[in-house]
């Protein structure tokens, strides 16, 4: 311990190292507490809105759940009313069950309806404001949640409004729980290989520097004890200040809005049993690195400089770990639970461990190329020692590599993404709201808004047969349907308007509650109709005269000026109808992606960074490593340039190789992650863009960006080094 304590303080080259090395492992540490924090801010809003959930619990009461708009915001509305006496539990946040005619706001809703003209915003929630949401039952601050008492509503039964427990997995069919977990697994290998550079400092000199010790005497248990405490300073230093970063890092990360908002302050506050196993493992882990590299010092110090082969095989493992995640994607698409992605992440972490595995055998190759085609010294220079430790010449690429493996699979996915999560309906126009299950006169709605209200009654169209819906189809007067439904365009005269065909003439009503059977005349005119979402055909009143009077839909194209008037009027003259608005479905889609777009921007400019700080760390520490042989050069004539290019094209060549097989990887696993979602999802197609080639050039740059950081070491190199040495 004498002899490493005094090395720290009289060796400026360990100095150097075991900053880096503090430096690496406190971003790798309060990297890693932001990262296992993330599923804890998820967790912490699916436990203060599990209230909302409607799983039928009792009959204690009703709800019902409607997503409303207002000035492009999401509104969340839940109707409740008794359904039997007695005392209601509620969440905490919530205060107290709202009776008939009483209303609880969120905050932020509450300041907008008492800013806002009622015809606007506040009659959808009729009834007295008696209390507002605390943050314990919102997901975010800024949510706009009403909970409205009702006398009666037909909606989902439960015993309260109560915090049962959430479960974020459940979010979008569990598609938010694999990115989060994908994100972390592929974040967390360059975290990995950062610290490795940074154990790896200054390797070859402290070899060395053992084996002479060795030679001289020194036990086994002596070197590793004295390697342990040189390294273990800057880890433990590092693993400190990382924990102390996490902190103000997780206030950060709390400003990141995610669907729709941001994050309360202690969302992303990791358990203190995390922070302590991360702050321990870490130093752990680094010192374990930096033995492990002394088996031939210890057991063949005469051994200490011999260059380490690579075998061919390592390339099989980026195959069996293909094999590995492809057997969790059939595995997680028949299974369900918590462990249903736990075989696709083992899997996605083997690809990944892979491809830094492997990369040795083709730094090898390509030294190997470059020594028998050389033009220039500087090119034979870094073929040589490409090909003579490609462990070693690799080890800056690692983290380069896996950024680019994580752009290639997270470019593969959002295109494809974009058309599952949520999809757009397209049967309705941009600029209509309508509204289903509607069982009230339209008076009430005529008159309270400015916009013309379209009557429809919605059914099917079959030919009778028991347990066959049909087609389903809309009754209503062409010319009024034409403004709310896309691609309907009339003619003179009654007729039915269908993309398809109707299989049979028996039309039924959609609504179970005075279902209504009536035959189509025997002769009919048919007309194209383009639409492409979920009603097949549109047909005249005239032709179903029976149904004069009767509705169940009714739709009403806005504008921007009145739009949100007829919202507040649909919602507060017909209770219990179910809204359809495309604007609203619209803006739920936009800030899915939007969120998703950003947390890949996030992820990948993570990913980039840890990859070229480690690529530069790397670098500088094979310049520190080779001083001796650097001098030696320099002292027979060797002018500077040429060395420094010899080192870019270290750095360049093998990323330049690697890479292309990274991104071959990286677009085979987001098909097949892609293929998870849309099994979860439903829907969506899997689009390709030839975008997905764009981290090959941006790895080429950051790894050549990284390799110009050895360039102030190696100026700092003259003769008398070598003398020295």
């Amino acid at each position: 311990m004498r002899i490493a304590l005094a090395v720290l303080r009289r060796d400026r080259r360990s100095q150097v190292a075991t900053v880096l090395v503090a430096l690496g492992v406190m971003i790798a540490v309060s990297l890693v507490l932001w990262l296992v924090a993330a599923p804890n801010g998820l967790q912490a809003r699916a436990d203060r809105t599990a209230w909302r959930d409607m799983a039928t619990q009792g009959t204690r009461i009703s709800i019902t759940r409607t997503t409303d708009s207002f000035r492009d915001r999401l509104v969340e509305r839940f109707e409740v009313a008794r359904d039997e006496p007695g005392d209601v539990p509620v969440a905490a946040g919530l205060g107290r069950f709202p009776e008939a005619g009483e209303v609880l706001l969120s905050p932020a809703l509450a300041d907008l309806v008492r800013t806002t003209p009622p015809e606007r915003l506040g009659n959808r929630f009729p009834g007295r404001v008696v209390g507002e949401i605390g943050p314990e039952a919102l997901k975010y601050p800024g949510e706009l949640v009403a909970v409205v008492g009702r006398t009666a509503v037909d909606g989902f039964h439960a015993d309260g409004l109560r915090n049962t427990g959430g479960s974020y997995r459940d979010d979008y069919h569990g598609m938010l729980y694999l990115l989060t977990r994908v994100g972390l697994v592929v974040l967390v290998v360059p975290c990995l290989a950062l610290v490795a550079s940074a154990a790896r400092l200054t390797a070859a000199k402290r070899e060395r520097r053992l084996a002479a010790l060795r030679l001289a005497g020194a036990s086994p248990r002596q070197v590793i004890v004295m390697t342990a405490v040189e390294t273990a300073v800057g880890a433990v230093v590092g693993s400190v200040l990382g924990v102390l970063l996490a902190r103000p890092f997780s206030h950060l990360t709390a400003k990141i809005p995610w669907e729709g908002g941001t994050w309360f302050p202690g969302d992303f506050v990791p358990s203190p049993a995390v922070v302590a196993a991360v702050a321990v493992l870490a130093p752990v882990l680094v010192i374990g690195a930096a033995i492990t590299g002394l088996r031939r010092v210890v057991s063949r110090p005469l051994d200490a400089e011999q260059q380490r082969r690579v075998r061919s095989w390592r390339l099989l493992m980026i195959v069996g770990a293909l094999g590995v995640f492809f057997l969790g994607i059939t595995y997680a698409q028949q299974a369900r639970g918590a462990n249903q992605f736990t075989v696709v992440l083992l899997g996605l972490g083997a690809v990944a461990f892979a491809l830094v595995l492997a990369g040795p055998v083709v730094t090898a190759q390509v030294g190997r190329f470059f020594v028998g085609r050389w033009r220039r010294p500087s090119t034979l220079l870094a073929g040589r020692r490409l090909a003579g430790d490609p462990v070693a010449a690799f080890r800056g690429s690692a983290g380069v590599v896996i950024a680019v493996f994580t752009g290639s699979m997270a470019l593969t996915m959002l295109p494809g993404l974009e058309s599952q999560v949520p999809f757009r309906d397209s049967t309705w126009r941009e600029d209509a709201v309508v509204a289903e299950d509607v069982t009230t006169d339209l008076a009430p709605l005529r008159a309270a808004t400015p916009a013309p209200v379209v009557p429809m009654v919605d059914g099917f169209v079959s030919s009778g047969e028991e347990g066959v819906n049909g087609s389903y189809v809309v009754v209503g007067r062409c010319a009024e349907v034409a403004t709310v439904l896309n691609g309907l365009r009339c003619g003179q005269g009654p007729a039915v308007y269908t993309y398809d065909r109707l299989y049979g003439d028996r039309f039924r009503t959609a609504a179970r509650e005075g279902e209504v059977s009536l035959v189509l005349p025997q002769h009919y005119e048919v007309r194209s109709f383009e639409g492409s979402g979920r009603v097949q055909a549109v047909i005249d009143p005239e032709l179903l005269p029976a149904l004069a009077g009767r509705v169940s839909m009714a739709g009403v194209p806005t504008t921007t000026m009145n739009r949100e008037v007829v919202h507040t009027a649909l919602v507060g003259t017909l209770p219990g109808a179910r809204l359809t608005d495309g604007e609203q479905r619209g803006l739920y889609g936009d800030t899915l992606m939007a969120d998703l777009e950003r947390a890949t921007v996030i992820g990948l400019s993570i990913a980039a960074l840890l990859g070229g700080i480690g690529a530069a760390v790397a670098a500088a520490g094979s310049v520190i490593d080779r001083r001796r042989t650097f001098g030696a050069l320099i002292a027979a004539g060797t002018p500077i340039r040429v060395l420094a290019h010899a080192l870019r094209r270290e750095v360049v060549l093998p990323v330049f190789t690697v890479t292309i097989a990274a991104c071959g990887a990286g677009i085979v696993v987001g098909l097949g992650l892609l293929t998870l979602a849309r099994g979860l999802v439903g829907h969506g197609e899997m689009p390709l863009t030839p975008w997905v080639l764009a981290p090959i050039g941006v790895g080429l740059v950051v790894a050549l960006v990284a390799a110009l950081a050895c360039g102030p070491v190696l100026r700092g190199i003259s003769p008398r080094d070598y003398a020295a040495e």
